[in-house]
């Protein structure tokens, strides 16, 4: 049981540095505002979170099949030098889950200020290229007149 658990540990320990590598990834992406290196690394970062989620899911059935409640009271009833190799894994792994949230969190507001930035940059191009007078011309090429009174019927009698 032991062993099993440890192997866990281990591949979530490896997918949460790969996890930080992504991000750090995406961040330079961002930077360089490479889109579909962005989208690319971002499906890569999903399925990595998927994978990771199934590891937790199967340390949880380990421990529960092997008649344990936690993770914590399995490291508490194993020898000495098993006991810190497990709490090693742990400690590692929490340091790069918080380096992963601190990584995720630039990522989405640079993210956020890229794509506010784009709208706004939308936005003052179409104000310029709209003309600031309705009397302009058609599409199909003729002048066009616009009424200043209101009707419901414009024709020739």
């Amino acid at each position: 049981m032991y062993a099993r658990i440890k192997e866990i540990l281990t591949r979530q320990k490896m997918g949460l540095f790969m996890l930080e590598t992504l991000l750090q990834e995406e961040f330079t992406a961002l930077r360089s505002r490479d889109t579909s290196r962005v989208s690319s690394l971002e499906f890569s970062i999903q399925e990595l979170m998927r994978q990771l989620l199934n590891e937790k899911r199967l340390l949880k059935k380990t421990l529960v099949e092997g008649g344990y409640a936690s993770l914590k009271e399995f490291v508490l009833q194993t020898e000495d030098e098993k006991q810190q190799e497990l709490i090693g894994l742990v400690r590692a792994m929490r340091e790069y889950e918080q380096s992963c949230a601190v990584k995720a969190e630039q990522n989405a507001e640079l993210a956020e200020a890229l794509a506010d930035q784009a709208g706004k940059l939308v936005r003052f191009l179409h104000e310029k290229l709209v003309p600031k007078s309705r009397q302009t011309y058609s599409a199909k090429g003729r002048w066009r007149q616009v009424s200043t009174r209101a009707s419901l019927v414009r024709g020739c009698l």
